[in-house]
């Protein structure tokens, strides 16, 4: 099988396809068909679609997201063939480190297409909600201002320049500003409300926001913080997936990774 385009009429196949415990897969691929920094693709049988999957590009770096073969076509060889067909598509001269958060269902997958495990990401839920928090005086709505030093923090944490995709959702970000530096930001609203931040209190204080509003929350097994904020938090752990890579190993600070987007940046 060989795959073809993703397009919006396609949208509505989605549904068949759907995760239960992913985020809403509609809005994700409605802003990879847009993006100029995506290219999702399809497998179809009959005018059905059985396989998808997206790749991303920063300047140099591409990440592998919503990978997703329908559950009546499963164990045929999809997966394997969706993602090849990815990477084949991906200018490796170009993108020389290629990412992808790894399932359960996935990790044989990727294994044995090269990619290596560089680290884990903690899934944690909400049983219980918790009492309002008091919000820091330092958090303050994004400002143009603040443009560079957000993007700048985020090319320290990430260790990719991810600008481009970025700059589409910075307007709606929340920043920790200290000193009139830029110490952390969130992005409500975007993927899983992405949260950076380069101090301790400035990843609490945007995690402190963000759980007004999300009910889950995941990070790389490395950021200790925001285990002891979730727990003491009423949040309760889950499961784990794997953060892996193909191609060269990048510098990057899983640490200062409060919560992860998942399937819309990387």
């Amino acid at each position: 099988m060989v795959s073809t385009d993703f397009f919006s009429s396609d949208l509505e196949q989605l549904r068949d396809l759907q995760p239960a415990d992913w985020g809403d897969l509609v809005p994700r691929f409605r802003y990879f068909i847009d993006s100029p920094f995506c290219k999702p693709i399809k497998i179809t049988e009959r005018g059905q679609v059985i396989a998808i999957g997206t790749s991303m590009f920063h300047k140099d770096t591409a990440w592998l997201a919503c990978i997703v073969v329908h559950p009546d076509h499963r164990k045929k060889g999809l997966g394997n063939t969706i993602t090849k067909e990815l990477i084949d598509g991906i200018d490796r001269k170009h993108y020389p480190t290629i990412y992808l958060d790894a399932t359960d269902f996935g990790y044989p997958v990727y294994k044995k297409l090269g990619f290596q495990v560089e680290t884990e990401y903690a899934h944690y839920i909400r049983n219980q909600k918790t009492e309002g928090q008091v919000l820091s005086e330092n958090l303050l709505e994004y400002e143009e201002k603040f443009s560079q030093e957000v993007l700048e923090l985020d090319r320290k944490v990430s260790g990719e320049d991810r600008s481009g995709i970025l700059n589409d959702f910075i307007d709606s970000a929340m920043l920790y500003v200290n000193n009139s530096k830029v110490e952390g930001f969130y992005i409500p609203g975007w993927g899983d409300g992405p949260v950076l931040a380069v101090t301790d209190v400035a990843g609490t204080e945007l995690m402190k926001l963000r759980i007004q509003t999300y009910d889950n929350a995941v990070f790389p097994v490395e950021n200790t913080i925001s285990a002891d904020f979730v727990t003491d938090n009423n949040f309760v752990f889950r499961k784990t997936s794997r953060r892996m890579y193909l191609g060269p190993k990048r510098v990057w600070q899983p640490r200062n990774l409060c919560n992860w987007i998942s399937g819309q940046l990387g």
